[in-house]
């Protein structure tokens, strides 16, 4: 998926050159500092040790240290500051926000969304869900949380999506939380619970408005929609989310970029 964290040159230099080796030492750091986050060691927002003092922690070069933090801040992990040092990544920050956020004006205009809560309730995950999200098959199924939001761009509602996430993973999660906790969902995860999204796969197709988004957006009846199924993951690879979501693309689109300029 696109970022848009910016990594300098020299760090994506030092990311291909390790990655060309046979048995690149940068992989096993950047391993490394992915557990330290998981554990919490640096907590969004917190900068981590300087090169040098992680390339004596973990016993490599200061290149193989460059080399994963190159790879981690253009996943969007970690975020370099010029001068400064490097930084856990922090949802809900702007640049944070369009790492996930694609849709845009027709005209090429990028706004901030705004959520609004529509619902929020304890369910039970059906075979589908907990086949997405990884949760072991037993004779009960697994608690989940359903949410119901809708993203407003200037006013205007534009997406509207369903989204599940474990309850195992969120304890105490409410309705307030959901409200003022944070500017983003994915900023209320990492503040409140420790949960960093690092990645996520979508699936984009063409569908006829269902009834809530033909109510939300004001749509003629059948009025087609742009469909997003996403599962979201942590460290780890591990799914804490899913969502389905539906886009009015009567004046925006969805759009993805890939790759760093160079």
């Amino acid at each position: 998926m696109t970022t848009d964290f910016a990594v300098n040159r020299r760090d994506r230099r030092a990311t291909k050159e390790a990655f060309l080796t046979p048995d690149p030492l940068y992989k096993h750091v950047k391993s490394e500092i992915i557990q330290s986050l998981t554990k919490g060691e640096w907590g969004p927002g917190e900068m981590l040790p300087s090169e040098p003092k992680l390339a004596e922690r973990y016993g490599v070069g200061i290149s193989t240290v460059r080399a994963a933090i190159g790879e981690l801040a253009a996943a969007g992990v970690l975020v370099k500051k010029q001068g400064k040092g490097t930084f856990v990544a922090v949802h809900g920050e702007e640049r944070s926000i369009y790492q996930f956020f694609h849709v845009v004006r027709n005209d090429g205009r990028k706004d901030l969304p705004i959520s609004e809560l529509l619902l929020f309730k304890k369910v039970q995950a059906d075979n589908e869900v907990a086949d997405l999200l990884k949760l072991p098959r037993s004779e009960k199924r697994h608690d989940v949380y359903l949410l119901r939001n809708v993203l407003r761009v200037q006013g205007t509602p534009v997406v509207v999506s369903d989204i599940t996430v474990p309850a195992a993973l969120f304890p105490g999660l409410n309705e307030e939380i959901l409200r003022t906790g944070g500017r983003t969902l994915y900023a209320v995860y990492q503040k409140h619970f420790g949960v960093h999204i690092v990645r996520t796969i979508e699936q984009l197709r063409a569908v006829k408005a269902d009834s809530v988004a033909t109510r939300i957006f004001s749509l003629p009846r059948s009025e087609p929609v742009l469909e997003v199924r996403r599962v979201a993951y942590t460290f780890n690879d591990l799914p804490v989310e899913v969502r389905r979501s539906q886009v009015d693309t009567r004046h925006y689109h969805y759009r993805i970029e890939q790759g760093n300029d160079d």
